[in-house]
């Protein structure tokens, strides 16, 4: 017999078994859901958390050796202070869609929600949805020691200022 070169042939590659492919789909399935269910938790945190407002449950204090100028905003506790050509006036940052807080952009000359876009004016009124009314107005008074306070708990009348002698 004459000696040739026997090649061991390539072994078959083996197919999966019908059982191995049930194993990585129900795998697959798992792993979806818990990164849906993480993603759905995440995005209710970030609610509850947006719409928090440590320290506005009682009145907000503001200095009034710093108080802000017309056209500015100062923001504290859920609470912000601004000031126009008629005086003083507290807005309540909570958005009145889902209770996320806006932010001042003074880039922009507006209060934003981060949570789903809504945008509100200097002056609280509503410029751009989801939400369907302004930012309320807070009653704003001094206190013995003449700091101003603006109470969460107390909304007031559109419109209505502290006048420039009384601060």
């Amino acid at each position: 017999m004459p000696h040739a070169s026997q090649e061991n042939p390539a072994p078959a590659q083996a197919r999966p078994s019908r059982r191995g492919l049930l194993r990585g789909f129900w795998l697959l399935l798992w792993a979806g859901l818990v990164a849906a269910a993480g993603l759905a938790l995440g995005a209710a945190l970030r609610l509850i958390g947006a719409g928090s407002s440590a320290g506005a449950a009682g009145p907000v204090a503001f200095d009034p050796q710093k108080l802000p100028l017309p056209g500015q905003v100062l923001a504290q506790g859920g609470v912000a202070l601004l000031r126009d050509q008629a005086g003083l006036f507290a807005l309540g940052l909570t958005c009145p869609h889902l209770g996320c807080r806006p932010e001042w952009s003074p880039g922009q000359g507006r209060f934003l929600c981060p949570c789903h876009g809504s945008a509100f004016a200097y002056d609280g009124a509503l410029l751009k949805g989801p939400a369907q009314q302004g930012l309320g107005q807070l009653a704003l008074e001094r206190d013995a020691r003449g700091w101003l306070l603006a109470d969460p708990q107390r909304p007031a009348p559109a419109g209505a200022r502290l006048k420039a002698g009384e601060a």
